[in-house]
């Protein structure tokens, strides 16, 4: 008994001074970071490639390189844009580009009303269906 107990208090006392001997280093601390600076649009232009309608000119978009057009483009599926707005569809429908009206290279057309819809259609998902209206001023 007593050498049962005595071994018990060596392994105890063994592993309290193994495991208080333990000493811990500091790191040094970080050096601090500095965020990246996001890539900005310029002010009323886009960086989608594609063709919009502003201030009565067509800007081309390619490559981040917005430029007015100045004569007529074919696009991939054989539309034609013109460089005072027509549009002349593949299947030979025409139309004229309106004021922030957009088409990309592949001929996919987005009117002004279209993105107020979709923007409007996002806020309802947002707003988990819920319509939020003004009140009138009497």
């Amino acid at each position: 008994m007593k050498q049962s107990f005595a071994f018990l208090s060596f392994l105890l006392l063994a592993g309290v001074t193994t495991h208080s001997a333990q000493a811990q280093t500091k790191l040094p601390p970080r050096k601090p970071a500095q965020p990246r600076p996001r890539a900005a649009a310029p002010v009323g232009l886009t960086l989608k490639d594609g063709f919009v309608m502003k201030e009565g000119k067509v800007m081309m978009t390619r490559d981040a390189h917005t430029e007015a057009l100045t004569s007529e483009t074919a696009l991939v599926n054989g539309t034609k844009i013109g460089a005072d707005g027509t549009v002349t569809m593949a299947n030979g429908t025409t139309t004229t580009l309106k004021e922030g009206d957009y088409m990309s290279l592949t001929g996919r057309l987005t009117t002004r009303a279209m993105k107020a819809e979709q923007d409007s259609l996002l806020q309802l998902s947002r707003n988990g269906g819920k319509v939020k209206m003004k009140k009138k001023i009497k």
